[in-house]
């Protein structure tokens, strides 16, 4: 009974390491065709790392009625858990740079489609403070295995 124990939780073992590298990797998101039609998305792209535990996005700095000023904005990606679907919830928070008086928390999840939340948060004298949070935005993901 204890050897058929073993073999059986050597082959779950096997079974999750061998997901596990499979889901380790990129994934390089983009807005869908999902949301409002027309809508105006500010992030243009988000792209994963899981190996550095970061993430760097494109965004729209400022719009006017004829251009579109774009910037970069890094993020760190506090927590990865796996789900019974197989693809992970993502959690990452924005690093702030000099100027920036809002950190945005990011949650990035698959539910049919992937879906991307934001809230902005301020803190005031060391407390957070909800700043806003923005409808849910429809994002079409591709992922990339590093191996």
């Amino acid at each position: 009974m204890n050897t058929r124990i073993t073999r059986l939780a050597c082959r779950l073992l096997l079974l999750l390491s061998a997901a596990s590298s499979v889901s380790a990797g990129t994934i390089a998101c983009v807005p869908g065709s999902g949301g409002a039609g027309g809508a105006f998305h500010w992030i243009r792209r988000i792209a994963i790392d899981e190996h550095s535990r970061t993430v760097n996005m494109d965004i729209v700095r400022s719009r006017t009625k004829d251009t579109e000023t774009m910037g970069k904005m890094r993020a760190e990606l506090v927590n990865m858990e796996g789900t019974s679907s197989g693809e992970p919830v993502y959690l990452f928070n924005s690093i702030p740079t000099a100027g920036d008086e809002v950190t945005n928390l990011f949650k990035l999840y698959k539910a049919g489609e992937w879906q991307l939340a934001r809230v902005g948060v301020v803190f005031v004298n060391k407390v957070p403070v909800l700043r806003g949070v923005e409808p849910t935005m429809t994002f079409d993901c591709k992922r990339s295995d590093l191996g």
